[in-house]
């Protein structure tokens, strides 16, 4: 009876239905913080000399009716809370039947007090019923702000308490029970509008809570299943560059062998095609390798003093060639002698693409770089390269999209003469990487100007570093410097076999293995003067364990890592080792000048 009668109550006053259990926890749990076993008992201090002094000023037991039934409803509502403290934590399917019944005892609660006016005999005199109504809205002031979480507990509480108070109120009638039942019945419209308020702010504020709590683990996961696709595609890549490699390698070298061959003009002319569609495959299959090392934080950069001038001189000896393919003019400008610290790779290589870049999108005319310092650089302390072109330049809206892995322009069909629209996003990560700020302009039909500030060493101090004492200028191939006997290690027979045709043809003797135990007995019969090893290798040991210990037990050999490897990590491991290396697919002359050295 009392369940159908709130009912009745929450729907006439537009209650809201029920909230998601999460938000129902945190609201119960409030409910029941703030009616605690004290504040329960915190009415009987003011209804018990109530009633007494009904009592002792009439000849009615009704006054002392109300305070025994007031005591009952109280003393019941604090078993049941103390009850609820025993019970523990609470379960889900739990809450809206704790809910409900402490609604109930706030109820009861709220109808003794709207009983009062009756059973205490306020109605029939003015004097008592101006007393007691002050009793009754202070009572409904100080519960519905206790009650205030819900607005069941507040319509409860509120609601019978005022309308016993309002109908004493008429029955008295008159001016006086008149004015208190418009004065109450107000009091009670601003009391539960001013209390939903609260209530309904709270609601919105935890149901808000729990949503970004919800959208933030959900993004959590989210960011854990792209960040396992990368993982998952950074072993894929792994993987699959390397048995790409694999044969790459082999057939890069056999065809090394091939254009030393004596071969009738057609043939030559196809060996040429093939020699340049492997070199194609091996720089599609490099770059690839580029992106993911930066994005795995493989590439720690190594600051040290660079000379301008001669970084210019490396990169016009890379890039005349294929500015004279074009017929274009390739031009770098650089006053003095400036000196930037950075490290040689890999500004060298951030230059390059930006050379590059502008030598494939420049038709007519041709390319400028330059370096200023000081005031034409913008920026004190700073050295200011730009790369400027006279190429089909970059609308406005494209101009953030180019650095996007695999957007080209101008290029629909894909023509990997073209490249493959990664250069541009290996700019953009190696000047985050070296800290160099980046700018682009350009104009359609105009051209594209780039511009890259590093800063600026003091020469007087420092002893720059020059691309060439980094490796980045190939030394000169000499034939007397090879070693006459060569072990080479690989359990690939094609790249095995065509590692020794090159060497072969190059005088040496060379002595294949197909793992590490024929490898040692190999080592142990002849007189052998360096070893090539692939990385991985049959067994649990892989060919950089192995020649690290050669460098130890035989620090007179001549030892060279060849590896196909892509993995982030190992390539850092091969790095830190000291070992020297060469990424496949090798060119024949790369082998042969890194035995040479």
């Amino acid at each position: 009876m009392i369940e159908k009668l709130l009912t009745s109550i929450h729907r006439a006053l537009g209650v809201q239905a029920r909230s998601p259990l999460t938000v129902q926890r945190i609201q119960l749990a409030l409910l029941l913080q703030k009616t605690g076993p004290v504040r329960i008992l915190s009415p009987i201090p003011f209804a018990t000399p109530l009633a007494i002094l009904f009592y002792l000023n009439g000849t009615s037991l009704l006054p002392l009716v109300w305070l025994g039934l007031f005591y009952i409803v109280v003393f019941t509502s604090y078993v049941q809370r103390r009850k609820l403290e025993a019970h523990g934590p609470l379960q889900d399917h739990e809450l809206p039947r704790i809910l409900q019944g402490r609604v109930r005892d706030i109820f009861l609660l709220g109808a003794m007090w709207g009983a009062a006016p009756w059973l205490l005999n306020a109605h029939r005199n003015v004097d008592p019923l101006i007393l007691i109504s002050v009793f009754i809205m202070g009572a409904i002031s100080l519960g519905s702000a206790i009650v205030s979480t819900h607005r069941q507990t507040i319509a409860a509480f509120s609601v019978p308490a005022a309308v016993g108070m309002i109908s004493a109120c008429l029955w008295h009638g008159g001016l006086v029970g008149s004015v208190l039942a418009f004065c109450m019945t107000l009091f009670l419209v601003m009391t539960l509008k001013w209390t939903f308020q609260q209530a309904d702010l709270l609601e919105q504020s935890l149901t808000v809570r729990f949503e970004k709590e919800d959208l933030a683990r959900r993004l959590a996961q989210q960011v854990e299943l792209v960040e396992n696709a990368n993982r998952e595609k950074s072993r894929f890549l792994a993987s699959a560059s390397h048995d790409l490699r694999q044969p790459l390698h082999a057939i890069s070298l056999f065809t090394s062998v091939l254009e030393r061959s004596q071969l009738d003009p057609d043939s030559a002319q196809t060996v040429t095609r093939l020699s340049h569609s492997v070199r194609m495959l091996n720089q599609s299959l490099d770059t690839m390798l580029d992106i993911s090392r930066l994005d795995a934080g493989a590439v720690q950069p190594a600051l040290a003093p660079v000379r301008v001038h001669e970084l210019f001189l490396s990169l016009n000896h890379m890039f005349s060639g294929s500015a004279q393919e074009r017929d274009l003019q390739l031009r770098f400008r650089a006053p003095g002698d400036l000196v930037v610290v950075s490290d040689v790779q890999l500004l060298t290589r951030l230059l390059g693409n930006l050379i590059d870049n502008a030598i494939k999108y420049t038709r007519t005319g041709g390319v400028l770089v330059a370096a200023r310092a000081g005031v034409p650089a913008g920026r004190a302390g700073w050295v200011r390269f730009e790369v400027v072109d006279t190429g089909i330049g970059i609308a406005t809206e494209h101009q953030q999209r180019v650095f996007d892995e695999f957007y080209q322009l101008a290029n629909p069909q894909r023509d990997r003469a073209s490249g493959l629209g990664i250069g541009l996003s290996i700019v953009k990560r190696l000047s985050s990487l070296l800290e160099h700020p980046m700018a682009l302009s350009s104009m359609p039909s105009r051209g594209t100007r780039f511009r890259v500030w590093v800063k600026q060493a003091d020469e007087r101090r420092l002893h720059p570093a020059s691309p060439a004492d980094a490796g980045l200028v190939p030394p000169v191939h000499a034939a007397n410097s090879l070693p006459r006997h060569v072990l080479v290690i690989d359990d690939e027979p094609a790249s095995r076999e065509a590692m020794a045709l090159v060497l072969c043809a190059r005088g040496c003797t060379v002595y294949p293995a197909s793992d590490l135990a024929q490898a040692q007995h190999l080592l142990q019969r002849h007189p052998i003067d360096a070893v090539v090893s692939d990385f991985r290798l049959p067994g649990e040991r892989n060919g950089l364990d192995y020649l690290l210990v050669l460098r130890n037990t035989s620090p007179h050999l001549r030892t060279l890592l060849v590896t196909g490897e892509t993995a982030p990590q190992r390539i850092t491991d091969i790095r830190t080792s000291g070992v020297p290396f060469l990424h496949k697919p090798v060119q024949a002359q790369q082998l042969l000048d890194a035995l040479a050295r």
